[in-house]
């Protein structure tokens, strides 16, 4: 069966999905046409004359004799799970619209163990984190900061602080006033200071900024964008509005982390949002977004898992 697809994966039914990738080797072959669409590349000498060794499952260069395994580099470098495992963890986490859990993903996939999973989501967010940092906002740009973060009492406060963690948050308007892109980015506090360089780093000069009437965004204005600030205190209809795509994804957000995760821990909070962000930025392209994260893993470094917790 040949890569195309003739429906978007949005509107597959994972028969569909099981037709395309029915064993290891059918995802075997279509990792290597991404991997190596040209042909094989040797990762010490970059050579391109090669030859594989079935019985080692490992590539061999001509020029220098290095071998490499076809998942090294990446990573599922030194996986145990199989690719198709792999394909299917990717194929969820890429279109649920509601994301997925790693436990449900560890019984339906019969994964060894929840570590396993945990770490195999863990490994994947990052490449999605890629993609959409090389994303600029530019137009029209919705702008606030929101916290993410479990409930506390007073106590806990006064004793250990908040542990609620700020993000910069921005989101891009179409020409109809639709949500187009969504960008979060962590910051260490809410004040001018973090704010600024956050609009710099991912929205366009030139660009409308909407805020609230908090007075981190003004100084947006010396910077070169445009500005409208809306106070809530003086029309919170209005200032609702004009930020209701703030408003509604920051709720979906807060339900995804809630329901979804139940919650999650300080550290980890930045790539739970990246991956909320590229669902929603993708929305619009469900035939490509297996494709595109599938690629984006592939060529995204490898992590151990010593990496992952620190």
């Amino acid at each position: 069966m040949g890569t195309d697809i003739k429906k978007p994966y949005q509107d597959m039914v994972l028969i569909d999905f099981y037709e395309r990738f029915p064993d290891e080797q059918a995802c075997w072959n279509y990792f290597l046409s991404l991997k190596w669409p040209n042909g094989f590349i040797c990762p010490s000498c970059s050579s391109t004359k090669g030859c594989f060794k079935p019985s080692r499952q490992l590539f061999e260069c001509y020029s220098c004799r290095h071998q490499a395994s076809l998942t090294a580099n990446t990573i599922f470098h030194k996986t145990r799970t199989p690719l198709s495992k792999w394909f299917w963890f990717i194929f969820f986490m890429a279109t649920s619209k509601k994301g997925v859990s790693m436990l449900y993903l560890q019984q339906q996939l019969k994964i060894a163990s929840y570590k396993t999973a945990w770490s195999m989501g863990h490994k994947i967010r990052p490449g999605m984190a890629v993609r959409d940092a090389l994303y600029e906002l530019h137009g029209v740009v919705e702008a606030d900061e929101i916290f993410i973060g479990g409930k506390q009492t007073l106590a806990e406060r006064r004793q250990h602080g908040t542990n609620k963690t700020p993000f910069f948050m921005a989101v891009q308007e179409d020409e109809k006033g639709g949500p187009t892109f969504v960008t979060f980015e962590e910051i260490e506090g809410i004040y001018e200071s973090q704010i600024l360089p956050a609009i710099e780093k991912h929205i366009k000069k030139g660009s409308k900024i909407i805020s609230d009437g908090e007075g981190s965004y003004v100084g947006s204005a010396a910077r070169g964008y445009d500005h409208d600030r809306y106070v809530e205190s003086q029309d919170p209809e209005l200032a609702h509005e004009k930020l209701q795509w703030i408003n509604m994804l920051t709720s979906n957000l807060k339900r995804f982390l809630l329901s979804t995760h139940h919650g999650v821990y300080p550290k980890y909070r930045k790539k739970y949002l990246a991956e909320f962000a590229y669902r929603f930025n993708r929305r619009y392209w469900p035939e490509q977004i297996f494709d595109r994260l599938l690629y984006a893993c592939i060529h995204a470094d490898p992590v151990t898992l010593r990496e992952l917790k620190t």
